[in-house]
């Protein structure tokens, strides 16, 4: 478990450096702009730096059990430890299914990308670069469901919670 926090720390590092660098990036186009001159690379950079902050941002949702999912069909039954069960089991089947998917494909089209040699145009950085946070970020959320459906009692009651116990918590909040 000590691991797994040390990698939740790069992780959010690495969102802390890809967001600041975004914005300093923004903010100097905006500047340069302004006195008529524009950084060619920023809008590609930018962009790159986005897809990481996307895919980085995802897993720390799931790592949370802060991102959207389908609750409606089991508000339909009354809590019971079956329900409960087969919820969670749902739950981890379908995360496990898409996120072995996505990773597999994603690491299918980074080899490829790395193997043909094809770069950015504004940059020149290889686009693997671009592409591989996606399949480092699936096999990442597959850490973070197992860990928030099976090791961590809070979460795991947070995807419990039907969207009426979600609504009434935030408003106990306010």
């Amino acid at each position: 478990m000590k691991l797994l926090k040390i990698l939740w720390k790069i992780i959010h590092g690495i969102l802390f450096v890809t967001v600041f660098s975004m914005l300093m990036i923004v903010i100097l186009q905006v500047i340069g702009r302004s006195f008529g001159k524009s950084i060619p690379w920023s809008e590609e950079m930018t962009r790159n730096l986005f897809l990481w902050t996307v895919n980085f941002g995802m897993v720390v949702g799931f790592k949370n059990v802060d991102h959207a999912r389908v609750t409606f069909i089991f508000d339909l039954f009354k809590k019971s430890k079956v329900k409960d069960t087969m919820q969670l089991t749902l739950y981890f089947l379908s995360a496990l299914g898409f996120f072995s998917l996505l990773a597999i494909w994603n690491f299918q089209m980074t080899f490829r990308q790395f193997r043909i040699g094809e770069s950015s145009p504004a940059l020149g950085i290889p686009m693997f670069w671009v592409t591989m946070p996606m399949g480092i970020c699936s096999v990442l959320a597959l850490v973070a469901t197992v860990e928030t459906v099976f090791f961590d009692k809070n979460s795991r009651a947070r995807i419990l919670m039907s969207d009426i116990d979600l609504v009434a918590e935030m408003e106990e909040l306010k």
